[in-house]
Parts: C-alpha cells; structure tokens; sequence
C-alpha cells in the first residue's frame, strides 16, 4: 500500500511500533538507532506483513532517517520546557558534527559483522560506566570520570534564574556569577570524538557519551543534560543523515550500493516518533534522576548483549 508493498495492518504496526520505540528513546536522549538499527534488522521483517529483509547500513541509514523526526519533536519540547542549554551543546557539536560526516562515509568500509559487534559492545560498556558512578558507589570509575568542572557549582535543583534556553552555563553574567564556566577537558574531548565518529559509523553514541559527560563529569543536573544531549544528537545524526543520502545518490561507488534504504516504509515508523517524541519529553519531565539512571542503564545493557549475541553467533543480519 502508498508503494511500500505493506498492507493496512503492516502499516499500522509500523506507526505504533514507531510510538512505542520513540517513546523510549527520547525519555532517555538516547539515538533513536539503539532500539531502531535492531529492530529493523532482527523484529520489524518477523512481526510487520511484508515489511522488507535489509542489511546492516541501510536500517543504520534508515533509524538515522526516522531519528530525524522523533528528535525535531522531543528537542523542540525540550526547547519549550528550557532544558537546553545552547552554549553547552555549540562547544559539543563543533567536534561530533565533522567527525560524523568523515565517520559516516568510512562506515561502508568496515564490515557489517564489525559495526554490529562495536554498536553492542558500545551500549555494554556504557551500561557498566552508568552502573560504577551512579550505583555502586566509589571506585575506580567514579575517580577517572567524576571531575566537575571548577567553580561550576550546579545542583540538582537549578535557582529560578537559570534559563538555558537563553543564556548558558554559568555563562559569567550577574546571574551566573561565581559559578564557573563551561569548557571541554582533554577527556571531555576523547568522549566527544568518539561519540561523533560512532554516530556516523552506527548511529549511536554521540547521546549516550554527551549524557555521561554531563552528568557523570559537569555534574549537570540531569534534566538539563538529557535536553542538551538530545539536542547535540539531533543535529549530529542530520548530518550523518545527509551524508548518507549524499553518499546513495552522488556516489554509489563509496557506498556499494543505491537508494536501498526504504524511506517509504521509514515515512510511516516517523510518524509514530513524532508524537513518541513527545511522549518522550513528557515522561522525561516527571521521571526522577535515580529512575531515569536505572531505566537507561538497563535498556543499554539488554540491547548491548542482544545484538552482541546475535551478531556472534547468527550474523549480523539474520
């Protein structure tokens, strides 16, 4: 049906399923590609009526399209509740911005087998990295990672003076003075590198270090770090994005392959993440910082070892 060759009830799906994953993503700032790269792979050609069997790149390519939707949505209520801090995301996006681009274009030639195995050992290591500073107490992690930045002095409930949406961190004005500035440490750099460059190669990442960093290192409370990160992923997955598309198009030869992503069927998930990136936000806004935490650790854990696994012994696209 409308060219996708997906019946009613396949399209249906699509759109909820579309919802439900988008929901989740963005109550974490978490990229769209870590639920929709495996969904599309492994779940989406067994439970959607004739939804079509892809490879690796192209459901990468594809979670990086519906990403773009459900992510202008989450950000803009993230923009409306002042969760965002633009200084904070310029000075990150300055880096991940061109490493993804360069990433992007290098993903086609790195193996798939490899991509998958890095995109859930990746959400693994992650899930540990949560655990050792928010759960288990002082260690070894808490002593690399936890170094806020000095003179910042945030807590976790902001003065009613701190608007991000406007001014930036402790951005040295008579509201912000005393309290510091924000700058990228030599860590906070590597973090952010990697972050940028896994974004191009498998769609992930470049959240997931952002909101490490700014919870774990600034100690930015965590309402404003998951606006801040999703906005900072936003705009790197759309550069990724055009490069891919840019890629498929101009340069067939790179990529090895034409337009095989499915945008058609990719139109109808998007759907679903417009209003799951609604959703999304809200949640976000009435969850605490300790549940938020939990859920996002679980989530990286559980799909880190799901595609690990699958990848180890089935393939990487089976």
């Amino acid at each position: 049906m409308f060219g996708t060759g997906i019946p009613p009830v396949g399209l249906v799906l699509l759109v909820l399923l579309g919802f439900t994953i988008a929901t989740t993503v963005n109550t974490f700032a978490m990229e769209a590609a870590v639920l929709f790269t495996p969904a599309f792979l492994f779940v989406f050609p067994r439970v959607v009526p004739g939804f079509p069997s892809i490879g690796v790149n192209a459901a990468i390519g594809l979670a990086l399209f519906v990403e773009l939707f459900g992510y202008s949505s989450s950000v803009a209520a993230y923009w409306f509740r002042h969760q965002i801090d633009f200084d904070v995301a310029r000075k990150v996006l300055a880096i991940t911005v061109p490493v993804a681009v360069v990433a992007r274009v290098g993903s086609y030639a790195v193996p798939s087998t490899a991509l998958m195995l890095a995109f859930g050992g990746l959400l693994v290591v992650l899930s540990v990295v949560l655990y050792e500073s928010h759960e288990h107490g002082p260690s070894l992690m808490d002593a690399l990672l936890e170094k806020p930045v000095s003179g910042l002095g945030l807590t976790d409930e902001l003065p009613d003076s701190y608007e991000p949406r406007t001014r930036a961190l402790a951005d040295g004005g008579t509201e912000g003075a005393g309290r510091g500035s924000f700058h990228l440490e030599p860590l906070d750099t590597a973090m952010t590198v990697v972050g940028g460059a896994l974004a191009g190669l498998v769609g992930i990442a470049v959240g997931e270090l952002t909101q490490t960093m700014l919870t774990v290192r600034k100690k930015v409370p965590v309402g404003i770090s998951t606006g801040t990160s999703a906005f900072v992923l936003h705009l790197t997955i759309v550069s990724a994005l055009i490069t891919n598309v840019a890629l498929l198009r101009f340069a067939p030869s790179i990529a090895g392959e034409g337009f095989t992503v499915p945008f058609g069927v990719g139109i109808f998930v998007a759907i679903g993440c417009l209003f799951g990136g609604q959703m999304g936000a809200y949640l976000n806004s009435r969850l605490s910082e300790a549940a938020v935490i939990r859920m996002l650790m679980v989530a990286y854990f559980l799909v880190g070892v799901l595609v690990s696994v699958r990848t180890l012994f089935l393939g990487a696209t089976h």
